[in-house]
């Protein structure tokens, strides 16, 4: 086993050497600044969700997003923490990762991927780790003979050469139980007061301090990519008070619909356990069930509370900026930012992601590159999260990563399923691809009229999907234009069923078709349109992973 390790190591590194003397000509070698949030909706800067006033207090942010290439329609790859992460952070399909769950660690089920932050150190970078950027724990390497030195994840052996940084009072602000103290924990948002603030520091602060610290230690010379990821505006959320008086409870605004989409298919539901675990939600017996919803005083209440943890963010953001600054590294620093899926916040009647809908699959991504993005780009081009490696390749170190084989992606160590996005810093309107895909898991389907089991909505403990070795129901999703319309057009399938790791197109338990153009929120249905149906339908069954297989 050692001898295979180590001939893997070496293969890595000679396809390394390769590809630096076919494409480093040039190469620019910028620093990358690596900003993860979790759970953050695309409701930032330059986009507009209807019925979410007020306007989010995010001056920071605002001020990136105006100096940088902001992807107004990027999608991840399916909505909920690990899946997501691992997909951008391997530039790979969930199909190929074979992750679908919060427990499942991609080097054991997919393959031996070389991840964003281990391209950078292969090419010479310090990579410097802190907060959520893989998804902790198993999901990440702990416990795995394919990581041995991952004590709590983190793909730590293979992604970083410095000590990685967890923030030490994330448990006692995390958990859905009554800390001794803590006034609120165990509901699903704690209001701080500053004497519980000075008492017990909040976990992104300490993740702030820890990231200040570690470009202080930089020179202007050295070659560093830091990934800093923020764990608000997760549930629960938690923001100092200052935060929350920000925001007038009169000023804050229900959804405007908070019905399902009308003829929905149920397996497109989900029950948001997640949120409905919290002690204070628990206490509403709610069903979790469309158009069963929470009264308007709770909805009022998650919504103030979302909103002063991004603003939260916001400041934390602002700090590490300034320091960026201080020490004169700004000008040669590309700023990476993303959130790792968006959030619903009632729309329909629904919480949390977990779904196919629009605002769960598209989430803010931003790039800041120094000399070339300066008078801020908005692009309504449709990109995916797994686009990231590719650009940030060929931005920071001048490489470009090859295209992942269609016959077999899982042999090859580095290669990507995205294409890079460079090209919509000069013409933001540049078709970079047909279609942006999505999909998300269900509980086997056995007929189209009862709703999806949600497996992944957080509740219990994380476990290996049944998609790894059972059958399971599947929902493929894209965003495309047609004719100038932009719509969102979804299939719910069998999966592993007749062929192994592979959807079942022939059984079909569910299908949506909306249209952004005329209902941007995704209220109607409108799958009974034939020809456009079949029209999309050909485009979803030539996703990259998909058509190369029997379906």
């Amino acid at each position: 086993q050692k001898k295979k390790n180590m001939a893997a190591k070496v293969h890595v590194t000679l396809l390394f050497a390769l590809l630096c003397l076919a494409h480093c000509h040039g190469a620019k070698n910028m620093n990358v600044l690596f900003f993860a949030v979790d759970d953050l909706r695309v409701q930032l800067g330059a986009a507009d969700v209807p019925g979410t006033g007020p306007k989010m207090i995010t001056p920071n942010l605002d001020d990136l997003i105006s100096r940088g290439l902001f992807l107004r329609k990027a999608q991840v790859q399916q909505a909920v923490c690990s899946p997501t992460r691992t997909s951008l952070l391997t530039s790979r399909y969930p199909d190929t990762t074979r992750v679908w769950d919060l427990y499942s660690y991609f080097r054991d089920v997919g393959g031996n991927y070389t991840t964003i932050p281990e391209m950078f150190r292969l090419n010479g970078f310090t990579t410097v780790g802190m907060g959520k950027i893989f998804h902790p724990g198993h999901a990440s390497g702990a416990g795995s003979p394919n990581c041995k030195d991952c004590p709590k994840g983190d793909d730590f052996m293979h992604s970083w050469n410095r000590p990685y940084f967890h923030p030490p009072n994330l448990a006692y602000w995390s958990g859905k139980v009554k800390q001794p103290g803590c006034d609120g924990c165990g509901n699903s948002w704690i209001n701080v007061s500053p004497e519980a603030e000075q008492k017990m520091p909040l976990p992104d602060t300490q993740t702030a301090d820890n990231a200040i610290q570690t470009l202080q230690g930089f020179k202007e010379d050295e070659k560093f990519f830091i990934a800093v990821g923020f764990h608000k505006p997760h549930l629960p959320f938690v923001a100092p008070q200052r935060f929350f008086d920000l925001y007038n409870e009169s000023e804050i605004e229900l959804p405007g619909d908070q019905l399902p989409p009308k003829d929905m298919p149920p397996v497109a539901w989900s029950n948001y356990g997640e949120i409905r675990a919290y002690l204070d939600i628990a206490a509403l017996n709610n069903s979790g069930n469309p158009g069963d919803v929470f009264p308007p005083a709770v909805v009022k209440d998650l919504r103030r509370a979302y909103y002063a943890s991004i603003s939260f963010t916001d400041y934390n953001v602002g700090r590490v900026m300034t320091e960026l600054k201080a020490r004169n590294l700004d000008k040669n620093t590309v700023i990476s930012f993303w959130g790792d899926h968006g959030w619903q916040l009632g729309e329909h009647g629904e919480w949390c992601k977990h779904t196919n809908f629009d605002l769960a699959t598209n989430a803010p991504m931003f790039i800041v590159v120094p000399g070339m993005t300066d008078k801020g780009i908005v692009t309504h081009t449709p990109t995916e999260y797994l686009d990231l490696m590719p650009t940030l390749a060929e931005l920071a170190i001048g490489i470009t990563v090859p295209p992942c084989p269609k016959d077999n992606p899982r042999s090859v160590a580095f290669c990507t399923h995205g294409v890079s996005l460079v090209p919509l810093i000069s013409d933001p309107t540049t078709p970079v691809r047909q279609a942006a895909y999505s999909q998300y898991p269900r509980g086997y389907q056995k007929n189209a009229t009862t709703g999806g089991v949600d497996f992944l909505n957080e509740k219990g403990a994380p476990g290996p999907s049944p998609c790894l070795s059972g059958k399971c129901t599947m929902g493929y999703s894209l965003l495309t234009s047609v004719a100038g319309v932009e719509y969102r057009y979804t299939e719910w399938v069998d999966f592993n069923t007749i062929n192994s790791g592979a959807p079942n197109f022939g059984r079909l338990v569910g299908r949506e078709l909306y249209n952004h153009s005329a209902d941007p929120m995704e209220n109607f249905n409108v799958a009974q349109d034939g020809d456009l149906v079949n029209q999309l339908s050909a485009l979803l069954k030539d996703h990259p992973t998909v058509a190369t297989r029997d379906i």
